[in-house]
């Protein structure tokens, strides 16, 4: 046990290493800002290091920048404030880097060197604050359930049967959200966080969005207004009052139907039936339940009840779930 540990603690220091190896090279003094130097070895010691520009003068983490001059050489290191930045392209005159992450906003030096001695600094250039949350409105899709106080059934005529046929709109299943959001511009995250992605980032959030669920007999379900806790910039916690249309049997088609069993409890297909179900309505009640009258020998041409047997009513409920907002202005919107 104590080799383990010894084991781990090792693993632990020679992780740490690195990363303060990694950075190492930005945070020593500085020397010459601005200036031509020499180089120290193999073809470089025949140029001068010189940073003329760095297009854009300004821009955020993660984006790329040029620096353009001369005497660069084939490879070197580039740092920015005190964090190494990663490069994708390296040549004598011009170095493509990738503004990294972690860097407060405000004017910041650019250093290039290969050694200690052999370094020049651009004292110009600098970090912005993410725009991506500029714009408020975003595209909001996701999943989740709607929770009813009252659980209901939804029916539907079969023609083919001539009798009601229950879906399954009314009950707990998964949804998914199709509509449009606004980012609010109150509050800020609760805790502290490095990340500049992070750093104006408004947690908060309203939306109003269709509901669609695919395994039910219904696709569209309703509809659900509500706000959410943006945890992620690509994912939320959502919380909404949603209003679900539900096809019931009409409170005359109800009496009707309860009249009729309780006064032939011994026919089919009333035998199959509830007087009292039927006129409280149960949930699944009405399943199968015919429109035309029955007797003793059979179906007659006679209906039930002379209009609609249902009627739609828009039954409330709490929805919850979880969201994946898109910013379409921010993904849309041209880097600067």
């Amino acid at each position: 046990m104590m080799l383990y540990r010894v084991f781990i603690l090792c693993l632990f220091l020679l992780a740490l290493s690195r990363v303060e190896a990694q950075n190492s090279d930005c945070k020593t003094a500085s020397s010459k800002t601005q200036g031509e130097i020499t180089a120290s070895s193999g073809d470089q010691s025949k140029s001068k290091m010189k940073i003329e520009n760095i297009k854009p003068s300004s821009a955020s983490p993660a984006q790329t920048i040029a620096i353009t001059g001369s005497g660069f050489g084939d490879s070197g290191t580039v740092c920015i404030g005190e964090t190494k930045a990663n490069f994708t392209s390296w040549g004598d005159t011009l170095i493509l880097t990738i503004v990294p992450d972690g860097l407060a906003s405000g004017v910041a030096k650019v250093v290039v060197k290969h050694s200690e001695s052999d370094k020049v600094e651009y004292q110009k250039f600098e970090v912005k604050e993410p725009t991506y949350d500029k714009s408020a409105f975003e595209v909001m899709t996701g999943v989740g359930a709607s929770f009813m106080p009252v659980e209901s059934t939804s029916y539907k005529a079969d023609a083919t049967n001539n009798a009601l046929s229950q879906t399954n709109v009314g009950r707990k299943h998964l949804e998914l959200l199709l509509g449009g959001g606004f980012i609010l511009p109150w509050g800020k995250y609760p805790w502290n966080v490095t990340d500049p992605d992070y750093k104006n980032f408004h947690p908060f959030e309203t939306f109003l969005s269709l509901r669609f669920a695919p395994g039910s007999d219904q696709t569209f379900t309703g509809f659900v207004v509500g706000g959410g806790f943006r945890v992620h910039k690509y994912f939320s916690l959502l919380v909404g009052y949603s209003l679900t249309p539900i096809d019931e049997p009409s409170a005359g088609f109800r009496r009707a139907a309860s009249q009729v069993v309780a006064t032939n409890p011994t026919i089919f297909p009333y035998n199959q039936y509830n007087a009292n179900d039927l006129a409280n309505n149960k949930v699944g009640a009405f399943d199968g339940f015919p429109l035309f009258l029955y007797n003793a020998t059979g179906v007659t041409t006679t209906k039930i009840f002379p209009t609609s047997p249902t009627v739609t009513h828009a039954h409330s409920g709490i929805f919850f779930g979880v969201g994946v907002p898109i910013n379409l202005g921010a993904l849309l919107k041209p880097s600067k």
